[in-house]
């Protein structure tokens, strides 16, 4: 077989372990990239379920227009969800005869600018559900948003009542949407008109407050005055004292009166802090958490080499952490980061930094066996990775695939794995040779992903239609 070309045995090809696995067959075509447009119109005409529409990231002309006119309600309706669908199209779609294709036509519409008329259009219809969903849609008229504000359906009235839209609606509507009999579009007026109240700052202002939530933020984040500020590390309440740690806005000493707080939350927070020295920090005994905490105040020095250079010296592992989770670094601290002592900055530095090196993203991955997004990382292959694929580990083998060439061989026996998900990667995979490849489409082997893999010859694709 291995001698005979595609056109050649693709007539003949049948699977030889059972029945036709038809559904896994066409769900792998809809996904597979090199699948012509005259597969994807047979697809369309078999009936085959039309999500497939929306996640495909382009259709050519042929395939939109077989979409739009088709019969089936449910594949227009699926076109409507294209993200990268025209204004002219999805206009087509928006007068479509079937309600449920113009509701999914006027979701569209939130993110695809319809041409007025379109907007008239569905702004009348004679579906409340469809209605319901014109208030949001981009470049909405003015006039179209009074009159949506006016529906006769309360659902319709109360998806036209929001924060956004409130200051464009006439004095008399925005009276009679006060008083409305309907509670729903009552409960959507007072949305709009809700107005955050600002934290408390002062001392009066907090012993005022009553609610716990306002109370836990306000130590978190508000400008507090030193009155305040001297409440709050006395407070009963670690997390309390854990949030006001926390705020940089708390003068620093009052700050370092909670380094040697009982609780440990308090502790760590302290010692996060961006205004202590090196020293202070590293006088203060706290214990890592599981999950490393955000610091925004690192992001802000992204733009000084000199400073994050400091920063990736701290005696802090999580300082050096959110050091490494920035995007973008000099090479400098690249360096510095790389051979951290603490595996969690170098994974850090692994798994957000474009600028890690593929050595360490391999070394992570071998330490740890994941995060599997590193193996998906351009920067992650490398000639010698297909040596891991004799290796007892199934992450290591999946990660062998991104040696750049693992031979045949390798990846042969890589689509024949025992591992479901090692052998799904290598049935996708377009460097499979075909004899492989069509053994991947047995039904006891993986029929859905060698029937998106690219490399499948066009006559095979076609077969695979005409035995399901």
């Amino acid at each position: 077989m291995l001698e005979l070309s595609a056109h050649q045995s693709a007539a003949d090809w049948r699977p030889l372990s059972g029945p036709p696995p038809a559904r896994a067959w066409r769900s792998g075509l809809a996904a597979n990239p090199g699948a012509p447009a005259e597969v994807l119109e047979r697809l369309l005409e078999d009936g085959a379920e039309p999500g497939w529409l929306a996640r495909r990231p382009e259709l050519s002309a042929p395939v939109l227009a077989a979409a739009e006119r088709h019969p089936r309600w449910t594949v227009r309706a699926a076109l409507a969800e294209l993200p990268e669908l025209s204004a002219p199209v999805l206009a087509e779609l928006a007068g479509d005869h079937e309600r449920r294709v113009r509701r999914a036509a006027a979701t569209a519409a939130h993110r695809v600018p319809l041409p007025p008329a379109a907007l008239l259009g569905l702004a009348a219809d004679g579906d409340p559900e469809t209605r319901r969903r014109v208030p949001g849609c981009a470049g909405l008229p003015p006039e179209l948003l009074v009159a949506l504000a006016q529906d006769t359906s309360p659902l319709v009235r109360a998806a036209a009542v929001r924060a956004d839209s409130w200051p464009q609606l006439p004095p008399a509507v925005r009276t009679a949407l006060r008083a409305d009999r309907d509670q729903a579009v009552r409960a959507a007026v007072r949305r709009a008109l809700r107005v955050e109240r600002e934290l408390p700052v002062s001392l009066a202002g907090y012993i005022a407050e009553s609610d716990p939530l306002r109370r836990e933020r306000t130590a978190a984040s508000a400008p507090l005055e030193r009155a305040l500020g001297e409440w709050l590390v006395l407070d009963d309440d670690p997390r309390i004292r854990a949030a006001a740690a926390g705020n940089p806005q708390l003068p620093t000493d009052l700050a370092l009166a909670l380094a040697a707080d009982p609780h440990e939350a308090v502790r760590l927070a302290v010692s996060l802090r961006p205004d202590l020295t090196e020293a202070q920090r590293a006088a203060v005994a706290y214990r890592l958490p599981d999950v490393p905490p955000a610091l925004p105040w690192v992001a802000r020095w992204a733009g000084d080499p000199a400073e994050l250079l400091r920063l990736a010296r701290s005696a802090h592992p999580l300082v050096r952490c959110a050091v490494a989770a920035l995007e973008r670094l000099p090479d400098e601290v690249v360096a510095v980061l790389a051979a951290d002592r603490e595996l969690m900055v170098r994974l850090a530095l692994a798994e957000h930094c474009a600028d890690a090196p593929g050595e360490l993203l391999r070394s992570v991955y071998e330490q740890l066996l994941g995060p599997a997004a590193l193996v998906a990382d351009g920067r992650f292959a490398a000639p010698g990775l297909a040596a891991w694929a004799g290796r007892a580990e199934p992450a290591l083998r999946l990660a062998a695939l991104r040696d750049p060439d693992p031979g045949p061989g390798v990846l042969a026996a890589l689509a024949a794995d025992g591992d479901p998900v090692v052998a799904r990667a290598a049935a996708g995979d377009p460097r499979l040779p075909l004899r492989a490849l069509l053994g991947a489409l047995e039904p006891d082997a993986q029929p859905e992903a060698a029937a998106a893999n690219p490399a499948l010859p066009v006559p095979f694709m076609h077969r695979l239609l005409e035995l399901s």
